[in-house]
């Protein structure tokens, strides 16, 4: 009896511990980004005009970074305003009547790409007085991981020399094309502009994913020509560097008890390198979090055996919480967290987790399997139990709802990864769908 009391109490830290699973799985869901109006002020007068409006963007996964990026746009339109009302204050102390100058500024925002990976936005000064002037910013926002993107993180300086020289090909050719001088390229114009780009925000990722550098009026051109841009394509629109993510998986804290009839052996995991700290950080909260749980759970069973028993006439179980790298290939870093409990039968609970080395994210599952693709992976499922079934080689529950109940709970408890090939792998606890001697039983989709 208190043998099945221990094994009880076991499966519901581990239903706490998929509960915490859920929780930090959300962390993986890809941020939406919205922008609204900040700071705005509009001033007009017969022959001055003011039209500021600063962009206030939220979504970001790190809100710390975010205020200060929104302290920034406050900022600019702040430098504008100052810069607006020394100028109105000049002409109307120097100036009257019809000989009054007219001018405007403007400082505004407007989004630019909004894909299932990127959200893009621009704000832009505005100068006019009889002709016009206007300074561009970009800010490419990357939605898996809720972070301002640098260029940095696109192409490295061997790939920004090669693109260099292909805007430079480009220019010379539009130049020979029209028989003028469309570009300036007789002096340091260009150069000076393209050392520039990062700086400035000068650059950004379109829809079709592909990186496009701009040059403000009067940067490379003459005014007529506006902001120019040159979207990289062919070989050189590859975006990601070549080096990957490389992710570091050890042992953090370690707690161990034994006595005769009994012992506590945990491993707490730790993993290291992902591109978004704030899912990192909630990945070993969760991970310790069921440590702390499984640690709790073995020192209630301890002192309800050492109430009971009499002299060394007790209950024999142990506890164990580790992690098990089942795979590390070129584009995927797979590992799992094993639960295990011992008490005459055993019970083990696994935790699967899939990291993508190309983004430096956990891979989710609505990106393996789509909705409307559910019903096939369960249908492979269901056949090759049942054909192990009628072969007496397995033991599986087919009947009722177990298999449906069962199928429904993996992504919420992380019962799935990408093996060394890339393959969808479906694993289920011991018990969850066979019985015992089935042990942990796996599915290749294919």
């Amino acid at each position: 009896m208190k043998k099945s009391i221990l094994f009880g109490s076991f499966l519901f830290v581990l239903m706490l511990a998929f509960s915490a699973a859920v929780s930090a799985d959300e962390t993986n869901t890809d941020h939406h980004f919205e922008l609204s109006q900040g700071f705005s002020r509009i001033e007009n007068s017969e022959s001055f005009y003011l039209n500021l409006s600063a962009p206030q963007l939220s979504g970001m996964a790190n809100e710390e970074e975010q205020a200060k990026l929104n302290e920034y746009f406050r900022s600019v339109a702040d430098s504008v305003s100052k810069e607006y009302e020394a100028d109105k204050s000049y002409f109307e102390e120097n100036f009257e009547g019809e000989e009054m100058p007219h001018f405007g500024y403007e400082y505004t925002y407007d989004t630019v790409t909004d894909s299932a990976d990127h959200f893009v936005f621009k704000t832009q000064i505005f100068y006019a007085a009889g002709s016009s002037m206007s300074v561009n910013e970009y800010w490419t926002l990357d939605k898996h991981s809720g972070k301002v993107m640098e260029l940095s993180d696109l192409a490295d300086k061997e790939r920004l020399t090669e693109i260099k020289a292909m805007i430079l090909d480009a220019m010379e050719q539009e130049n020979e094309s029209k028989d003028e001088e469309v570009f300036w390229l007789d002096d340091e114009n260009f150069d000076i502009a393209f050392s520039y780009i990062e700086e400035f925000h000068h650059w950004y990722v379109n829809e079709a994913g592909n990186l496009v550098i701009t040059f403000d009026k009067y940067e490379i051109a003459p005014g007529a020509y506006g902001e120019i841009q040159f979207e990289i394509t062919g070989d050189k629109a590859v975006l990601i560097k070549d080096e990957k993510y490389s992710f570091d998986l050890y042992v953090g804290d370690t707690i161990e008890d034994a006595d005769v009839n009994w012992y506590l052996k945990i491993n707490v995991p730790v993993v290291a390198g992902l591109a978004d700290k704030q899912t990192e950080e909630a990945m070993n909260a969760h991970f310790a979090e069921v440590a702390s749980g499984i640690q709790k759970e073995y020192e209630l069973a301890v002192a309800s055996a050492e109430e009971n028993m009499v002299g060394e006439d007790g209950p024999h179980f142990g506890y164990e919480y580790g992690y098990e790298i089942l795979a590390d290939s070129d584009d995927y870093f797979v590992f799992k967290t094993v639960a295990f409990f011992a008490a005459g039968s055993s019970m083990t609970s696994s935790e699967f987790w899939t990291l993508d080395k190309n983004t430096g994210m956990p891979v989710r599952w609505e990106d393996v399997v789509p909705e409307d693709q559910l019903q096939k992976v369960y249908d492979q499922i269901l056949d090759e139990m049942n054909a192990a079934n009628k072969a007496n080689s397995g033991m599986y529950f087919t009947d009722g709802d177990t298999l449906y109940a069962a199928f429904g709970n993996v992504p919420a408890y992380h019962h799935w990864y990408l093996n060394a090939d890339g393959e969808l792998v479906i694993a289920f606890d011991k018990y969850e769908v066979a019985v015992g001697a089935m042990g942990t039983p796996e599915f290749t989709i294919k």
